[in-house]
């Protein structure tokens, strides 16, 4: 799983179609705009897109109304969960009672 929080510069007056743009990518999501042009967008990976998360990153700086893209926030996790083994020798086995 890929989430990543994106601060986008845009025109204000540009806002709709911005988000229209931006909403027929899969995975992201408009939540707030300063007064200024400052939107905060994030992007989640969508396993059955039919483009790849880091395509989609890339069509938001191909976007025209945007004029500048900054990372707020990345987090990465493994789509599965691998189990951790403790082996018999493990000083954590050796310090309980």
């Amino acid at each position: 799983m890929n989430v990543v929080s994106l601060v986008l510069r845009i025109l204000p007056a540009t806002r709709g179609e911005t988000e229209e743009a931006l909403h027929a990518l899969p995975g992201v999501e408009c939540h707030h705009m300063s007064e200024d042009g400052r939107l905060i967008v994030t992007v989640e990976d969508v396993p059955e897109a039919t483009i790849s998360f880091s395509d989609t990153l890339i069509a938001i700086h191909r976007i025209p109304q945007v004029l500048a893209t900054t990372l707020a926030y990345e987090h990465t996790e493994p789509d599965t969960i691998v189990p951790i083994t403790v082996l018999p020798s493990s000083p954590c086995q050796e310090a309980q009672p």
